[in-house]
């Protein structure tokens, strides 16, 4: 096992870790680092049936695995960041990537300058899944990378992730850290103008800026972009003489962004996920809007059995429907589709079921209601979009239809005798379509047994994984097999979906069956 000091004097320095010990400032300890940030024994090294356990003994300083405070002992694992006092080390089994050399290092070995060498992407990489392994979360993650930055990195005292697009700050080490207005405006500014390169603000420079703007706060800073929309800002020490800027090399910063591409990564999932979150408590809220607004049908019908499904594609859908009785012996069923799909479909469908309710007020029939329906709704909708309709009402007490058909496919008359019959209407043009629609009014009678079935194109152009047509000659199987108005409907949605796939479903799907009773 080995421990790779990577802070300031001790930068090359590897601990070749062979027995139990304790790590400290005082040379007679068995892992004696000469800092005065590390305690005299500071912490311990012991074996366990899992490995290697580290310890710390009440250092004044504490210890850190992670970017986390060590409470307790804790068992190492590989890339593991350590931190006692100001000094940080990484632990792994094996040398690759930290030193060049004929052979491993021996305990308390500083290597020649010759033979030094950053801390290379085997070490990295295995850092990072000591920190993904010690924080679950990601801005907890991306809080320990920055941690362990501002430790390695010479001359940083503040480390940041930003969104330079959003102008947001993601991630901050060290915890509470503030970044000035200044410096964060100037970052932001340096990373849109060379989004592909870094951005080095030295002292001078940034006390040339706080003379001339009055903004004193500007520290001097790298900024360095890790992807097309996140960049890592690494602000140095106080700008005055008796600091230098800070220098780092480009190894260096290949380093400081490689370390923060998975955290980074992981933020803008959780990000994402957060956004998901929101949009789906939207959709949930239009969802139970629309609900309200789709108003269940009558409890009974005289001398009819209705059955109604309805199944948006997503929580919220652009199919609509709207069944009420019309005085003593009328029944209105009317059935459409928005072309749209999700929020902006749902919202069309209410401005539609809104205006649909005030025409059913008038004494219009199917056709005249329709064709208002047109005059009013094809000013708000938007350019390429358009709603298919059918309307029939029906007498309760004849079986006598009348139909009007916008653009929607005509309803299919499933018989008494088990008979599918498509009924030869003439389907007219969706509203939005024809400024100067005209709605044929046609009539088709219900004998005793007779269910008319109304669809969506949810079931006319539903497809398999292969891109097959469900195709009428299924529904027709599906019609002719049941007796009822609700077997009709809740196989016939069965059907529908099985073909399909319930997770790959693209359009919503409503189905009315109205059955006349039998005498």
């Amino acid at each position: 096992m080995f421990l790779s000091l990577l802070s300031g004097s001790h930068n090359g320095r590897v601990l070749k870790i062979e027995r139990e010990g304790v790590i400290g400032r005082d040379p007679a300890v068995e892992y004696s680092i000469d800092d005065p940030t590390v305690s005299r024994r500071h912490a311990e090294l012991v074996r366990s049936a899992d490995g290697w356990r580290l310890r710390d003994l009440g250092s004044a300083n504490g210890t850190e695995i992670n970017g986390a405070r060590l409470i307790g002992d804790k068992a190492l694992r590989e890339g593991d960041v350590i931190g006692v006092g100001r000094v940080t080390m990484v632990y792994s089994t094996q040398l690759a990537g930290t030193v060049r050399g004929k052979g491993p290092a021996s305990i308390d070995q500083t290597l020649p300058p010759d033979e030094l060498l950053r801390p290379g992407p085997e070490l990295v990489s295995a850092m990072l899944a000591g920190l993904r392994a010690e924080h679950r979360d990601a801005e907890s993650q991306a809080a320990a990378a920055l941690a362990a930055m501002i430790k390695v990195i010479p001359g940083a005292v503040r480390a940041s992730v930003v969104d330079w697009r959003a102008g947001k700050l993601l991630a901050r080490a060290p915890e509470g850290a503030e970044v000035s207005r200044g410096t964060l405006f100037r970052a932001l500014s340096a990373l849109k103008s060379e989004p592909k390169g870094v951005s080095v603000w030295t002292v001078e420079e940034c006390r040339t800026l706080a003379q001339s703007l009055a903004q004193p706060e500007v520290a001097p800073f790298i900024a360095v972009p890790v992807d097309h929309q996140v960049g890592l800002l690494l602000e140095g020490l106080a700008a005055d003489d008796t600091h230098p800027d800070v220098a780092l090399t480009p190894a260096q910063l290949g380093d400081a962004t490689l370390l923060l591409k998975i955290p980074v990564a992981a933020i803008r999932a959780e990000i994402a996920a957060g956004s998901r979150k929101m949009r789906d408590s939207d959709l949930r809220l239009a969802q139970r809007i629309q609900q309200k607004l789709l108003t269940p049908p009558p409890e009974s019908i005289d001398g009819f059995e209705l059955a109604l499904s309805y199944t948006p594609a997503m929580m919220v859908g652009g199919d609509f429907f709207h069944i009420e009785k019309r005085g003593v012996d009328e029944l209105a069923v009317l059935i459409g589709d928005v072309s749209g799909k999700g929020v902006s479909g749902a919202m069309y469908m209410a401005y539609l079921v809104a205006d649909l309710r005030h025409q059913l007020r008038t004494n219009a029939g199917p056709a005249e209601l329709l064709e208002n329906l047109q005059r009013s709704l094809t000013p708000v909708l938007e350019a390429g979009m358009f709603v298919t309709v059918a309307a029939v009402f029906v007498n309760t007490r004849s079986g006598m239809c009348r139909v009007g058909l916008a653009g929607h496919s005509a309803p299919v008359l499933r018989t008494a005798k088990r008979k599918v019959i498509e009924m030869g209407l003439d389907p007219g043009s969706p509203i939005g379509a024809d400024m100067d629609l005209a709605v044929r009014e046609q009539r088709l009678q219900l004998a005793p047994g007779d269910c008319l079935v109304l669809t969506t194109d949810g079931v006319d152009e539903g497809e398999n994984s292969a891109g097959e047509a469900y195709g009428k000659a299924r529904r027709d199987q599906v019609l002719v097999a049941c007796d009822s108005a609700a077997e009709i409907n809740q196989a016939l949605k069965k059907s529908l979906l099985e073909f399909v796939g319930r997770d790959r479903s693209t359009d919503d799907l409503t189905i009315i069956c109205l059955e006349r009773c039998r005498v």
